[in-house]
């Protein structure tokens, strides 16, 4: 049967930071023969559609409020949430009463046109914050720092804090202003991103970058609660203090912190850092590389050995995953040249295997080669016909044809050295297909040999 895949995405065109970029992914996309790309332009709704929905919010017929509505239509450009904003600032202004004689809505239309409204309608909504209370304001500005949503569990879990203290039910009256709204049950979103942004940009930035920081410490403090850190919502919550730390020391001197807060923040980047790379995150991957690296600072190698390490490893191979082969051999050499030992070099030298590989397959097998005769795997440089049988013969007494079970039963390969000559000789298998035949029979001939004799791996398969 055909199987097919449909792709929905959205973006305005005039908020756009990047409209080349975005006009050519797309037409790079429209290129495909297979691939078909259809283009929807959204705009306002009609002056029709602005009639209705104010005659259904006044309960009026659209004769009567037709010449009101045009007004409101023009004002807003047919935008449903600037309507919304807009009718609301009109009844706050007393420029829309509700006559309690006439037992109706009342307007001067000469009023309501003179009115001005800036035209993506900021103004208004600056105003609208400002008349709420400051609890609930701020409520919304913590908010505001997640995004356009953010789960109630993260903020239970602030409003343990004398910081933080009456959030939820702070958040509780901005739901009746219509401000934002409680979906599913344990998640909160702004009722459109446009108050998000309002929110988030009301204040200067060095103001949010200190909510971000509060928000951030409290989260990592509350990591060290959790009892099984695996969990998803463990892994969830570092992804979101890690993400609020990085935001509030972005572009600041990281030394202001202490050197254990700079180290906590450095370790929860590089898990970071790896849970993007397994999921095949390159981008999100360096870009808690670069934090990570910022907070060990020059001391790095000397201080926190072990994390600039692998910080380093992740930028390797996040910079491999992203096609930037220059970037790779930068951090390959960093850690050449401050390593330790030879077994803290094995994990860059196979990404740097992988990564040259692209340009020049006969040197990346060469240099693999190299790294498992020091590990103690040793092979000739051209494999003879009597090689192939000696490697053929020294696995037969291994008993490859048992049962599965037997086979599942065998232990876990522990050895570091033999799991890393396993994972070379894995890497380079598909190369030596290309090149060399008969060398790729004495390697998997000796992935069978290590793994029965030393344990199985998932290369062994």
């Amino acid at each position: 049967a055909r199987q097919c895949l449909f792709v929905v995405g959205s973006y305005r065109s005039n908020e756009e930071d990047y409209p080349e970029i975005l006009n050519q992914f797309i037409s790079e996309i429209d290129s495909v023969p297979s691939v078909r790309v259809t283009n929807i332009s959204l705009g306002g709704i009609a002056k029709s559609g602005t009639n209705s929905m104010i005659s259904d919010a006044l309960r009026l017929p659209i004769r009567l409020i037709r010449n009101f509505s045009d007004v409101v239509h023009k004002k807003s450009a047919g935008n449903p949430l600037f309507v919304k904003i807009f009718m609301t600032s009109l009844v706050e202004d007393h420029y829309l009463t509700y006559s309690l004689e006439e037992q109706r809505w009342k307007w001067d239309i000469d009023n309501v046109r003179d009115i001005s409204i800036n035209e993506n309608v900021a103004a208004i909504l600056r105003n609208k914050l400002l008349r709420l209370p400051i609890k609930v304001f701020e409520a919304l500005q913590v908010m505001s720092c997640f995004g356009v949503k953010v789960d109630q569990d993260v903020l239970s879990i602030l409003s343990g804090s004398d910081q933080f203290d009456n959030l939820i039910s702070s958040l509780g009256y901005a739901i009746q202003e219509g401000m934002i709204e409680k979906r599913n049950e344990t998640t909160y979103g702004f009722a459109h991103d446009t108050i998000q942004q309002a929110v988030y940009e009301y204040l200067p930035e060095a103001c949010m970058k200190e909510f971000h920081f509060k928000i951030g410490m409290h989260l990592v403090r509350a990591l060290r609660g959790f009892v099984t850190p695996e969990s998803l919502q463990c892994i969830s919550i570092t992804f979101l203090a890690i993400d609020q730390m990085n935001r509030a020391c972005d572009g600041t001197d990281p030394n202001r912190l202490d050197t254990r807060i700079k180290n906590t923040l450095a370790s929860l980047n590089l898990k970071a850092a790896e849970r993007a790379i397994d999921l095949a995150d390159a981008s999100s991957a360096l870009s808690h590389v670069r934090f990570g690296l910022q907070f060990v600072g020059d001391t790095g190698w000397s201080l926190c050995y072990e994390i600039c390490l692998r910080l380093h490893e992740a930028a390797c191979l996040a910079n491999y995953l992203n096609s930037s082969p220059d970037e790779v051999l930068k951090h390959f050499e960093e850690i050449i040249n401050h390593a330790r030992t030879f077994e803290d070099k094995i994990k860059a030298n196979c990404i740097m295997i992988k990564s040259s590989a692209s340009g020049n397959i006969q040197g990346a097998i060469n240099s693999a080669f190299i790294i498992l005769n020091q590990l103690g795997e040793s092979f000739p440089s051209v494999a003879t016909p009597e090689d192939i049988q000696n490697a053929i013969a020294s696995i037969r007494e291994f008993h490859c044809d048992d049962p599965k079970e037997k086979i599942l039963d065998t232990p876990e390969l522990t050895d570091t050295k033999k799991l890393w000559s396993l994972k070379l000789m894995d890497h380079i298998a598909p190369y030596l297909h290309m090149m060399s035949s008969n060398l790729l029979i004495l390697i998997s001939a000796r992935m069978l040999k290590i793994s029965f004799q030393h344990g199985f791996a998932p290369e062994s398969a």
